[in-house]
C-alpha cells in the first residue's frame, strides 16, 4: 500500500492527505457535537438552565462532519454503493465505468462547489448572522459546504487518476 502511495504524483498524495485529515476532523466534530449535546441535556435537566448555543453549534459540527468528512469516505471507498452489476464486469469494464461515473460526479461537485462558494461569499460580504438568540455569523457554517465539495471534487480527480493507472496496467497485461 505504501509503495502504491509513493508512486502517486505529489498532487495526488497531497489531496489524499487532505482527505485523511478531513476524516479525522469530521470524527472530532462528531465527538464534540456529542459532548455539547450531553452538556445541554445535563444543564437543562438537572440545573433547569436554558441553553442558547448548543443545538445550533451541534448542527454546524455535524454539517462539517458530513460535508468535509465525506472526502475521507470517498477516499476509502466506504460510501454507500450498489455494485452488483459493476462486480460482474471484467476489470477493464469496471475501470471504465468508474471513470465515467467519477467524471459525472466531478461535474456535479464542481457546479455545487461553485454555487456554494458564491453563496458563501454573499453571506460573508453582507455580514449575515443567524436569526437565533445566539446569532453567530453565518459565514462559518456557510463555508462548510463549498469547502467539503471542493475537497470531494479533488478526491474524485485522484480516483479518476487511479482508475486510469489501473486501466493502463490492465491494457499492458
Amino acid at each position: 500500500m505504501e509503495a502504491e502511495q509513493n508512486k502517486k504524483p505529489i498532487w495526488a498524495r497531497v489531496i489524499d492527505g487532505i482527505s485523511e485529515i478531513s476524516g479525522y476532523l469530521g470524527g472530532i466534530a462528531i465527538f464534540a457535537s456529542t459532548l455539547i449535546i450531553v452538556y445541554q441535556v445535563i444543564v437543562r435537566s438537572f440545573f433547569n438552565v436554558p441553553t442558547v448555543w448548543q443545538t445550533e453549534l451541534s448542527i454546524y459540527l455535524l454539517m462539517f462532519a458530513t460535508f468535509v468528512g465525506a472526502t475521507y469516505g470517498l477516499k476509502h471507498n466506504s460510501h454507500v454503493g450498489v455494485d452488483v452489476i459493476i462486480e460482474r464486469l471484467p476489470k477493464r469494464g469496471q475501470s471504465i465505468l468508474r471513470i465515467f461515473t467519477s467524471l459525472l460526479c466531478v461535474i456535479f461537485t464542481v457546479v455545487l462547489s461553485w454555487k456554494a462558494w458564491e453563496l458563501w461569499w454573499e453571506v460573508t460580504e453582507n455580514g449575515w448572522h443567524s436569526s437565533t438568540l445566539w446569532g453567530p455569523p453565518l459565514t462559518f457554517p456557510y463555508f462548510i459546504l463549498p469547502l467539503g465539495m471542493t475537497f470531494v471534487t479533488l478526491q474524485f480527480i485522484v480516483l479518476i487518476y487511479e482508475e486510469f493507472v489501473k486501466l493502463k496496467n490492465i491494457n499492458q497485461t
